[in-house]
Formats: structure tokens, sequence, C-alpha cells
């Protein structure tokens, strides 16, 4: 136990600060390496065993390159198949040595988990297995059993994986859901391995969250090919009679996958000997699929708000001005949001006379919001993938907002969050809705928690796959935001790094500038240009002037004062 705690008290420490203090960036790496090592004559069997580990990092011809180490009995007991671990900090101990064979430990940092779907999964804990060495006329090899699957050096994942970006579309087959995967070295931008994975299905985290155009059997008719004058040829088997709707959906997976890992059109896609759709014959461009861009925002001129004294503002290059309708000339709401489209607004207020304290109010953006329910304690709402959902946690019980296309009608609907204690325990205080509409981060009892919203076959809405989102932030975060469908912002009750940006392709979480913050940093937004947070000054904002990253926070002049909230659609 103490051991564990010690683990854990050390990850919190150890947030990376960002080699570019842009804030709203992919997480970047090195390029990949096929640097692999091969055992050397004059290798001593502690650089033996960490030259092995490094060569785990690749998986060609059932990790051939790690064999060379084994010894032929090793090599032939050993099963590779299964998930990886990825180890910091790795020490190797001797426990016995002779002339002829040694027997050491290795103890290191468990940091990750890539399963074999090519999925980043955040760990935390120790590891420590045994290994024995023999000497093979003149070198040591490793000997004995081994555990099943892989493990690997840290440094060497950095320096031999890269993230790619695979697109499923969300039920309705309206928008596309990024789901990141991890390949080895230069297979990340190989169009054939990146679309085997797609058409192999979503990550296990997303079942019951997302949906697929392509159906059961569907495979590729060979690799993907270039042609002659840019672009590439997909030819599919296994489509059948699948619909327009269908087809159309499968295109906009294929075309958006590759275009994220810049592989440019057209894209010729063929399906069972001819055309994937008719008209589209000659290749697809991202323009033909432009309504699946998964990266597109709402326009909007409704910019930065805040919330001051109860009264919600706008910000203007002048001053502040009162939003229209009754949030303006409020002195009772305590936390609020924007739809992305600017349209609409959701806002908990304070209540007078006896009763529920907080009630939960959607209306138009600068007019008068209807209340739709009340509780002692409601915790900041967000809207779902569109201005019709709203979410809040309503003394303690996630609830769900929606009204139908034609605004007829709405409904109110308690939202399953069982799953959720299975990884954290404490309340809930914090429930944002990323702007696909599918993954949830959430703030339990201080740590920041992933999970995806599922629906069964009744309609019925959950919280499922939840999974800590990164063992470095700690369990003292006050407030999150999606800047975008991939990239959360923190904000943490610390005074190092008391702002961390968080992918959701499995890295650790990485520290925003911070020196002329003043810290507690109680609130954050953001969208995929700028951060505002809320210190104790005042809103400050980070992003970026004439193109280029600011290298510091940047005072919003109009709402420099003590527990001002920023807003923003």
């Amino acid at each position: 136990m103490l051991l564990a705690m010690l683990c854990v008290l050390s990850a919190c420490g150890s947030i990376p600060t960002s080699s570019s203090p842009q804030p709203i960036t992919a997480f970047e790496r090195q390029g990949p390496t096929n640097e692999v090592p091969e055992p050397q004559a004059d290798m001593d069997p502690e650089s033996l065993v960490r030259s092995f580990l490094q060569a785990t990092a690749d998986p060609d011809s059932g990790h051939e390159a790690a064999r060379k180490f084994l010894t032929t009995a090793a090599s032939e007991q050993w099963d590779d198949r299964g998930d990886m671990l990825i180890v910091d900090e790795i020490n190797i101990f001797v426990d016995q040595r002779s002339e002829d064979a040694v027997r050491l430990r290795l103890i290191g940092d468990n940091v990750g988990t890539l399963t074999t779907a090519g999925e980043l999964l955040p760990a935390t804990g120790r590891v420590e297995t045994s290994l024995s060495l023999t000497r093979a006329g003149d070198q040591w090899r490793i000997d004995g059993p081994l555990p099943n699957g892989t493990m690997i050096d840290r440094n060497q994942f950095d320096a031999a994986y890269r993230a790619a970006t695979l697109y499923f579309t969300d039920r309705s087959l309206e928008r596309l859901v990024a789901d990141p995967r991890w390949f080895y070295s230069g297979t990340g931008s190989d169009p054939t391995a990146l679309l085997t994975r797609l058409i192999a299905g979503p990550a296990s985290e997303l079942n019951g969250a997302v949906d697929s155009g392509f159906p059961n059997g569907a495979a590729l008719r060979g690799p993907v090919t270039s042609l002659s004058d840019g672009g590439v040829r997909v030819e599919l088997t296994g489509i059948g009679s699948s619909s327009t709707r269908d087809r159309t959906a499968l295109a906009a997976q294929i075309i958006w996958t590759l275009d994220a890992a810049d592989i440019g059109g057209p894209y010729v896609i063929n399906a069972d000997g001819g055309p994937l759709i008719p008209e589209r014959a000659p290749g697809w461009q991202t323009a033909d699929v432009q309504s699946f861009d998964p990266t597109a925002v709402p326009a909007t001129d409704v910019g930065l708000n805040i919330i001051r004294l109860g009264a919600m503002l706008k910000v203007t290059d002048s001053g502040t001005v009162p939003v229209d309708g009754p949030l303006g000339t409020s002195t009772a709401v305590r936390s609020a949001v924007i739809s992305a489209d600017g349209q609409r607004t959701a806002s908990v207020r304070a209540r007078g006379g006896g009763g529920p304290r907080l009630e939960l109010g959607i209306g138009p953006y600068g007019g008068t919001p209807s209340v739709v329910t009340s509780g002692d304690s409601i915790t900041r709402p967000s809207f779902g993938q569109d201005a019709d959902t709203v979410w809040a946690v309503v003394d303690g019980q996630p609830v769900q907002w929606v009204r139908d296309e034609s605004g007829d009608s709405e409904r109110l609907a308690p939202v399953d969050a069982e799953a959720i204690a299975t990884v954290a325990r404490g309340p809930i205080t914090e429930l944002q809705v990323a702007p696909d509409g599918v993954r949830v981060a959430l703030i339990v009892g201080g740590q920041v928690v992933f999970a995806v919203v599922a629906t069964n076959a009744e309609g019925a809405v959950s919280l499922a796959n939840p999974r800590i989102a990164a063992y470095n932030i700690g369990s003292r975060a006050l407030s999150l935001d999606w800047a975008s469908p991939t990239t959360v912002m923190v904000a943490r009750d610390a005074l190092e790094s008391p702002v961390v940006q968080l992918s959701i392709n499995g890295t650790p979480a990485v520290g925003l500038l911070s020196g002329n913050l003043s810290p507690p940093v109680r609130a954050v937004v953001a969208d995929q240009s700028t951060v505002y947070v809320g210190d104790t000054r005042g809103v400050l904002r980070l992003g970026s002037s004439n193109g280029q990253p600011d290298q510091y926070w940047t005072e919003v002049e109009p709402a420099m004062a003590p527990d001002v909230i920023p807003v923003l659609p």
C-alpha cells in the first residue's frame, strides 16, 4: 500500500512542461525511428536486458528483433501476443551471478498500456519481473520463461511510435468521432495500415457510442495504391447493397482519416468492383464530405462573456455590456455556458425563498431562460453535440435535457453514471461534453475522468467505459473545458502547472505556461485558438498573436476583478 501511495504521489507531481507555449496543439512527438538494437559481444547482462526492452518496440514478424536477445528455448516459449506495458524509470538489480548465469530483477513505473488494437491507455503502479540470463558462446542471452505480452522502455516508445486518428460516425451517421491509435514507426502514415484498422472497428471504449459506414465483412481488396497525378485508390470488398447514406458516411470516414494523416486526395474509392458512388467515380475530395469535417466550428460572433457579481456580461473592445434579457441584469447567475453556434445559453441561478437553492435555465442567448429543473447543487451546464442537448449534474445525479428538432417537445432524463464509481470515488463537480457529443470529461473527487455517452436499444443513456484521463494530474482538479473534440484544458488547485492540457490519445497531461498566473485558478474555458482562465486577480488569456504562440498570459482588462468567471461558446 505504501509503495502504491508513493507511486501516485510521484505521478501527481510530474507534469511535463510543453516545449511550445502554444496551448491548442496536438501532442507532438519526435519523428519515429526504425533503429532497433541488436545483441553485441561486449554487452553485459544489464545492457543486454535494456537493449531487449528497446527491441520490443518492433512488432514485425512476431517481435523477431527482440527474439535475437533470447535463447532458442526462451524464444519458443515466449508468447509475445497481447498488450504492451510502457515502463519508465527502469532499474535493474542483480540477485544472483555466476560466471555463466545471472538472475536479474527489473523494476519500473508502469505509465501506459498499448493494446493490440493500438489504444494507449494511461496506467500507474509498479512493474517487477525476474529474468534469467545464460552465456551462449561469448554472449549473454535471456533464458527461462518470460511474461506474456511485451514490455517497452518509455523513451523507446516515444521514439518508435506515433499517433494517428481514425474517424467513426456517431450513432446518427451525421458526425465523425476521433479515435486515436498508435502505430509503430512509419505505419502511422501508411494508408493501408490506417484503413485496415478503420475497417476493423472502433476502440473498445467507444462501443455503444459510435457507428460505422462499413458493414460486417467489409475489407480492403489489396493495398491502397498511389495515383500517378496524386491521391490514392482504395479498393473495397464486402460492401454489398448498403444505402447511399451509409456509403457517404463510409467515404467520409476514409477521407478524413487519410486527410488527418496528411494523405491528400483525390480519393478514388471503389467497392465490389465498381465506384462506391457512381457520381464520385473520378475521385472524392474533402469538400465532397464537408458536412462531416471533424474540426469544423460553427460561426459565431458572440465571443468572450463573463459572470461578474451574479450578472452575465459580454466583453467588448471598450469594456463590458450586460447581455440582453434577465441574465444581464441578474445578481444570481452562478455559472453559464453558451452553445457553439452562439444561439442558446444554459445557466445556473440562485433561487430565493424556500426549497432548492439553485435552478437550471435554458433559453436563447440574450433571451429569457426557462427553468427545467432545480436542486441544492447543480454543476456548470454543458451543451452536447448541438444546442438542443444540455447536460448537468443535479444533486449528484447527471441529467440530460433534450429538445426535438421542431422545438415542440422537450424532456429531462437521468443518466446512468454507476460505472464512474468503478474508477473514481467522490462527488461529480464538473461534467463537460465534447463537441462531437460522444465523449465526456468529468471531475470526480478532484480526479479527471473520461467516459463515453452510450445509448442502449431502449434509448436509455449512460456514461460508459470510464477511465482515468491521466495519472499525472493528481486529485485537485477544479475546472475543465474541451478546447476541441480531442483536447481538454484542466485548471488545478496547484502552484506548479495550475493549468494543463490533456489529449484523449492516452499521453500524460502537459503543463501550460504559469509564470504570471496567480493561483488558485478556479475556472478555465477554451476554444481551438485561445484559453481563458479565472485566477485570484481576474480573467487572463493565452493564445497566439500574429500567428505566434503567446509567451505569457495576457490580462483581459475589462474582466480583471476577483471571482470573475469566463464564459465562451
